[in-house]
């Protein structure tokens, strides 16, 4: 069963809301959703658990305990 609270229901093509460090928005295009991730058009990937970006780079996402966006529920 997949919880509401998650983004596991996303699907290719749904449109989402990112928000830039919680204050910007920005629609983004869901490109697919496997084992976990949540990629989108351009390359973006979020965690499909908790909706916060996961950048390597940067130093973001879970096991990092740090983000500076995420998606939010519509």
């Amino acid at each position: 069963m997949i919880h509401k609270d998650t983004f596991h229901y996303l699907r290719e093509g749904t449109k989402v809301t990112r928000l830039l460090a919680g204050a910007v928005p920005m629609e983004m295009t869901v490109e697919s959703n496997v084992d976990g991730l949540v990629t989108m058009v351009g390359g973006w990937t979020f965690d499909a658990e908790t909706g916060i970006e996961i950048d390597h780079e940067l130093g973001w996402g879970p096991e990092y305990n740090c983000t500076g966006s995420f998606l939010t529920k519509q």
